[in-house]
């Protein structure tokens, strides 16, 4: 803890903040998925909780901490989380959180393209990825039921799992840039 306290000092809230955030997205990239929840809680959600604790009230950090709240409930799928809500409609609520210029957006719509092309789909399975692409803007409604499809789609299975890792990792090192740019 002094450690930590000790290397954040003469940082910025916006930095301090999505530090915070990394760490979630650190326990959340080795599975530690209710850890990630309770540390971006906080910084998401504008009430005290039992998970959380202290509701962090205007943190800088608000959009990237709801992006990883999204992700976070949107890798539960169909089982019900904490508070009796599917994941997928507890993921559509955070992500309608998440500004909606975040910059990981474009970057996602980016990678959903790349990754369609390296991976051998049904053309069933491209005109479901083709609707997460719907205006050339990414769409995260679309993306939400592309990955509810992966349990009827199976071709779609290692795709989805794929491109949730490559978002996870882009809103990571989103956060590392904001955490190590100079004060």
């Amino acid at each position: 803890k002094q450690w930590y306290q000790r290397r954040v000092r003469g940082r910025t809230k916006e930095q301090e903040h999505t530090a915070v955030v990394m760490r979630g997205l650190l326990y959340f990239m080795v599975g530690g998925t209710d850890e990630t929840h309770d540390l971006v809680l906080p910084y998401s959600w504008p009430c005290d909780t039992k998970w959380g604790g202290p509701a962090v009230l205007d943190s800088p950090a608000l959009g990237s901490a709801a992006y990883a709240h999204a992700l976070v409930h949107r890798s539960e799928g169909k089982f019900v989380g904490q508070v009796g809500t599917i994941g997928w409609d507890n993921a559509r609520f955070w992500f309608s959180e998440t500004p909606q210029d975040h910059p990981i957006f474009s970057k996602a719509f980016g990678t959903t393209e790349k990754f369609e092309q390296s991976y051998e789909l049904s053309t069933d399975d491209k005109l479901h990825c083709k609707k997460v692409k719907q205006n050339d803007t990414w769409n995260w409604r679309t993306m939400i039921d592309l990955f509810s499809s992966c349990d009827k789609l199976s071709g779609l299975t290692e795709f989805c799992n794929d491109l949730h890792n490559k978002e996870i990792m882009l809103l990571f090192q989103h956060c590392n840039a904001i955490v190590n740019k100079p004060s």
